[in-house]
């Protein structure tokens, strides 16, 4: 059937080429079973990713029997070989003078307990990587520095000030949008621990590149680590850093409660008000590129697996993500903060949501525009900007109801405008078990 390219064929591998692992067409029943064999021990295998796998209509329509291969047992925990040769590089460096960055194979192995025991044996702060997708350091830890800007500038100025720099991930430097100048300053020594050897010294010099599993490999190496280290030393070191990370964190909630008065909102104050209304470890899916910022910030979550984001930046994820995680989850609620840009590529989610009665409170936090992509064209300063003309960026001629859009499509909804009325909102939406939207105007800072 497939050869007489009919009604609504392509060439699906080739699209999916690019952005997969692997891709392949079934045209017989007999390769099937090895064919999704194949395609989920990919998808699995380090680095982690995306597979593709064509069935035409004609092959799901065949009958025949077919062999199913038996399961495979695949233990990929492996441990790195160098242990020890890292455990001396980690424990020689003086206090002060290292720094660890967290990337998302942290969170993916589950290795952040791991993690957090071998900081506080360091006594060395913990930088999350540039736009993580997932939680990789609780964020209210007193080692806690803060998630590393995405600009090569930003990167060079937090971590300048180090001798040596412990990465942990794939990619813990990432730069988006091009931002001149070196990333890491050339007195930085890099050892980095990756799943996948490509990797390692690929980018970066690299004094020592380990391939290993986060999670078995910081196990390995703790009680080396701890054996090598002097933890009456290591004790101020963590105790001038609790006083210092409660201290921002005082001035940061100081500092959004000041901004509760505007009209619009402020986007500091807007995601102060929605994290503070829900319970701490609430699941949230933050597409909110405005209040993102904000969103990340002030959720202090204590349990792994609370927060997610699309390191991908491909817009319309956010609303779709929080129905799977929610299911993912067993129904549990999820709060997805989402722009207003954002939610006009997958309002569809919204019938989803009502269809099978999942507790996701969609906040929609509207400022009326594609506010990054104006920001981009400001930072080039190009004529269209000096002229503040903006061709397809505002949303507000006309205004998008969003209230009226998701009651349209069965789902609840409320319109708050002001920041101290937040709170109730949300907490009430969450509580309720039901899907509900919030639409918060917001400023454009």
């Amino acid at each position: 059937h497939i050869v007489n390219d009919p009604l609504l064929s392509g060439d699906l591998v080739g699209l999916a080429r690019p952005v997969s692992k692997w891709v392949h067409e079934v045209r017989t029943l007999d390769e099937l079973g090895t064919v999704m064999r194949r395609a989920f021990h990919d998808a699995a295998s380090p680095p982690v990713g995306p597979v593709f796998v064509s069935l035409p209509m004609s092959t799901l329509d065949a009958e025949g029997d077919v062999e199913v291969p038996p399961a495979s047992t695949i233990d990929r925990r492996t441990v790195a070989a160098s242990v020890d040769e890292l455990a001396t590089l980690l424990a020689e460096s003086p206090i002060g003078s290292l720094a660890i960055v967290a990337g998302d194979e942290v969170s993916s192995s589950g290795a952040v307990a791991e993690l957090v025991a071998l900081a506080e044996a360091l006594g060395a702060p913990v930088f999350a990587a540039a736009l993580h997708s997932t939680g990789v350091f609780p964020p209210a830890h007193p080692l806690y520095a803060g998630m590393l800007p995405p600009a090569a500038g930003g990167i060079h100025a937090s971590l300048a000030s180090y001798q040596r720099v412990f990465a942990i991930g794939a990619h813990t430097f990432m730069v988006y949008p091009y931002t001149p100048g070196p990333v890491l300053p050339e007195t930085v020594e890099l050892i980095h621990l990756c799943p996948d050897p490509a990797r390692l010294g690929r980018f970066f010099p690299t004094k020592l590149g380990l391939v290993g599993d986060p999670k078995a490999t910081l196990a390995a190496l703790l009680p080396i680590v701890s054996a090598r280290t002097d933890a009456a030393a290591v004790a101020p070191a963590v105790d001038a850093a609790r006083a210092r990370r409660q201290t921002e964190i005082d001035q940061l909630e100081e500092a959004a409660l000041g901004r509760y008065s505007s009209s619009p909102m402020d986007p500091m104050a807007a995601g102060h008000a929605l994290i503070r209304g829900v319970p701490l470890n609430t699941v949230v899916v933050d597409e909110a590129i405005t209040t993102g910022f904000y969103v990340r910030g002030f959720h202090h979550w204590t349990e792994p697996g609370r927060y997610y984001f699309c390191k991908g930046g491909g817009l319309g994820w956010g609303m779709p993500a929080a129905l799977g995680v929610s299911l993912g989850r067993d129904r549990d609620p999820v709060l997805c903060v989402v722009g207003d840009g954002s939610a006009m590529y997958s309002p569809q989610a919204l019938w989803t949501a009502a269809h099978e009665q999942l507790p996701v409170v969609f906040a929609v936090v509207n400022n009326r525009q594609y506010l990054i992509l104006k920001g981009y064209l400001r930072g080039m300063a190009r004529d269209s900007a000096k002229a503040d003309r903006f061709v397809a960026m505002d949303i507000d001629n006309p205004p998008v109801d969003y209230v009226g859009l998701a009651r349209s499509m069965g789902v609840d909804a409320t319109l708050v405008e002001k920041a101290g009325d937040v709170g109730d909102a949300v907490g009430a939406a969450l509580a309720s078990g039901r899907p509900h939207l919030l639409e918060l105007p917001i400023a454009a800072p």
